[in-house]
């Protein structure tokens, strides 16, 4: 469960097609993917296959004269935010001739090693000068692999947790979930391991105990007919050694605040056990004859974009993240792949997508900025067919009525996409940039579910909830699963209650209670009894009947706001060294619509008289620097103000004042040139102009900022 969500409270225009492509565009500009990087394939043209004895290599005609493909390692080795990968100190020349053959091929063997699991560059004749990205393996027609079905999805009906198997096949539950933590299965401890494999020439420890459990999980989904959807997890502790291969050098066991962490992916030990786990994971439950249960498919880590919570790794940048999630996915790309056609991997994301669930950058970034940068990233080295597991939660987790969220619009820019907008979300995979071989990405709904509030309808509203995403699930066909969460309420799930049954109150986190009115329009669903089940729903939701529960029709993008200049000073963390003078109180604030991105602000609310002001102690960076800034917007953030004024001093010279009227809003964008290299004073300073009441004056990000002067 994402305890991010649970601190998340509330806060027809264009043809889909047009809009769909005009957006694109806005997003391309808007998170920088048109600076000088591919979207396509990288400028060589080069594919790598692979075949049962080779690794083989084709390029364009383009390419000319004597060259050379060398050989990286899969771990990513870099713990910066730099994005564009250096030449490995690790790399290996592994061919070199004339560019006129348009193909080349070396041993898939290198001792045990399996050279599929490597990325290539097509170089200069000497290795040292790459020409495009690095390239992985794509190709894997010539292997052979395993076709098997995995798991219908004839229906998309699913549970999480489930907690009694009788109870899920009464429910009709066509698909459920099961968490693998990798720690839990590999016994990297012990000198002379219980249980073991081998791979790639080494022996690989087991814990019997976790395997036991796995297999008794999936054989008995397998009996009842279950699609079982694996969630891989990294789970850290404080008492987890952090020489562990299995711990990211980023994250540090003692800093973990729930346990769910990143993969290793910069160490070679790291992605050795990583591969290693994964091909065990598929060869012994992918088997035609099934005598371990079957897995579909691989959930790669949880909540991606919420990192400091479900996929820590300490305090990062965004890029830092997804480059090592982006490999992360590679990597269980090459492994399951390469062993079988119909096992899926997806990317996991929850409800917040222009927006961030977390105000700390360092902590989470946006869905959309996750999607965008791991498309990139994905489609640079060779684009292969990762999915969406997506956590559609509404707006608010504690108020089950979705179809109420405002910040979930019909637009490609939403804060969140939950329920209410969910036609959003296939509607930006359709783009045609995102689509895998001509086809929009599956999306699986992998952890979502509604809260049975103690209002006097609370178990009714609850139900009509999911009666009225039943339909919308039904009416999208690239999702493939709806996995409600959960079976039975946790008594440790931060207040929520979102089981089709309740807890019965004991000490047994797993105690089974009563039904609650979710519980048969759960079992109804999908069945000749859905629409007369269902029914109660309908004035509940505000509808006549469950026609058009899609919408065709998206709004267009507003005005977005992505920070490009470098922030030098902002003003609302530093807030408390602040002088405070003649003012009521100072505090942050979010500002804006709340179908919208809400910006922090600094209310800076004024006595009856005088003037109220702030003062910034701030040293304004030289003129080496680049050109200095100081941007804000002024707003008298409410509707009851009888007016106030704005003004702004930079030791003591008055650099902005305005009056304004009650909401009005005025931009500004200030040169500090005039200081370069100096400390000074800037003083924010409002007057309530004799009538303080409603005057929320408001500082709208008030921050300096630098930019580069191309020309100096």
């Amino acid at each position: 469960m994402m305890i991010t969500h649970l601190m998340s409270q509330g806060f027809k225009k264009s043809s889909p097609v047009f809009f769909m492509k005009s957006l694109f565009v806005a997003f391309y500009l808007l998170f920088g993917l048109g600076q000088g990087a591919a979207l396509f394939a990288d400028s060589s043209g080069l594919r790598v296959s692979v075949t049962t004895d080779e690794i083989q290599f084709r390029w364009n005609s383009e390419v000319h004269g004597t060259i050379s493909i060398a050989r990286d390692p899969l771990s990513t080795s870099q713990l910066t935010a730099e994005v564009t990968e250096p030449q490995s100190s690790k790399s290996v020349v592994v061919w070199r001739g004339e560019a006129s053959n348009l193909r080349a091929a070396i041993p898939r063997f290198e001792g045990a090693q399996d050279l599929l699991f490597a990325k290539y560059r097509l170089c200069s004749a000497d290795g040292k000068e790459a020409r495009g990205a690095p390239q992985y393996v794509t190709d894997f027609r010539a292997l052979p692999r395993g076709k098997n079905t995995l798991g219908s999805v004839a229906s998309k009906k699913g549970i999480t947790c489930l907690l009694d198997e009788a109870d899920g096949v009464a429910l009709g539950s066509a698909q459920v979930n099961e968490n693998i933590h990798i720690g839990g299965l590999l016994d990297l401890e012990s000198s002379d391991p219980k249980a073991h494999f081998t791979y790639e020439g080494r022996i690989v420890g087991l814990r019997p105990a976790g395997v036991a459990i796995l297999d008794k999980h999936l054989k008995a989904a397998h009996q009842n007919g279950q699609r079982v959807t694996g969630i891989l997890l990294n789970n850290v502790t404080a008492n987890t050694p952090a020489a562990s291969p299995l711990v990211h050098p980023l994250t540090d066991p003692s800093r973990v605040p729930i346990g769910p962490s990143a993969f290793n992916t910069a160490t070679e030990e790291g992605v050795f056990y990583y591969r290693a786990i994964i091909h065990w994971l598929v060869e012994r439950y992918t088997r035609e004859d099934a005598a371990f249960g079957h897995l579909s498919g691989l959930v790669i880590g949880n909540e991606m974009q919420s990192h400091w919570s479900w996929y820590h790794l300490g305090n990062v940048d965004s890029k830092i993240v997804i480059r090592e999630y982006s490999a992360a996915l590679r990597i269980a790309d090459l492994v399951t792949r390469s062993m079988h056609e119909n096992f899926s991997i997806y990317v996991s994301l929850e409800h917040h997508w222009l927006m961030s669930a977390s105000e700390d950058p360092t902590k989470g970034f946006s869905g959309l900025e996750a999607i965008s940068g791991i498309q990139k990233i994905s489609t640079e080295g060779g684009n292969f067919p990762w999915a969406l597991a997506f956590h559609p939660y509404p707006q608010n987790l504690f108020k089950a009525e979705f179809w109420k969220d405002r910040s979930a619009p019909l637009r490609f820019d939403a804060p969140r996409i939950t329920f209410h907008n969910l036609e959003v979300l296939p509607a930006f995979l359709g783009q045609s940039e995102y689509l895998f071989e001509g086809k929009v990405r599956s999306i699986a709904l992998t952890e979502q579910g509604f809260h049975c509030s103690d209002k006097e309808n609370g178990e009714e509203e609850q139900a009509a909830a999911f009666a009225l995403a039943w339909k919308k699930v039904q009416a999208l066909p690239a999702i493939e699963s709806f996995l409600y969460h959960r079976h039975v309420d946790h008594p440790h799930e931060g207040g929520l209650h979102l089981g089709l049954r309740a807890h019965d109150g004991s000490s047994n986190v797993n105690g089974i209670g009563k039904k609650r009115a979710i519980w048969s329009v759960f079992q109804s669903a999908g069945t000749a009894q859905e629409d007369s089940a269902f029914a109660f729903a309908l004035p509940i939701i505000g509808r006549m009947d469950w026609n058009n529960v899609i919408s065709s029709k998206f709004e267009p993008a507003r005005t977005l706001f992505h920070e490009t200049d470098n922030v030098v000073y902002d003003f609302i963390q530093k807030r408390d060294s602040a002088l405070k003078e003649n003012v009521q109180n100072v505090v942050r604030k979010m500002v804006g619509p709340e179908d919208e991105i809400q910006r922090p602000g600094l209310l800076q609310h004024p006595m009856p008289n005088g003037f109220g002001r702030l003062s910034f102690k701030v040293e304004i960076p030289s003129e080496k620097q680049g050109d200095s800034y100081l941007l804000f917007d002024a707003l008298l953030n409410h509707e009851k103000s009888t007016g106030a004024a704005f003004s702004v001093e930079v030791d003591g010279k008055e650099v902005f004042t305005k009056s304004l009227h009650a909401e009005e809003r005025v931009p500004a964008e200030i040169s500090l040139n005039a200081w370069r290299g100096q400390a000074v004073t800037i003083c924010w300073i409002v007057d309530a102009l004799k009538n303080p009441g409603y005057d929320w004056t408001t500082w709208v990000a008030p921050r300096i900022v630098v930019r580069q002067n191309p020309t100096r």
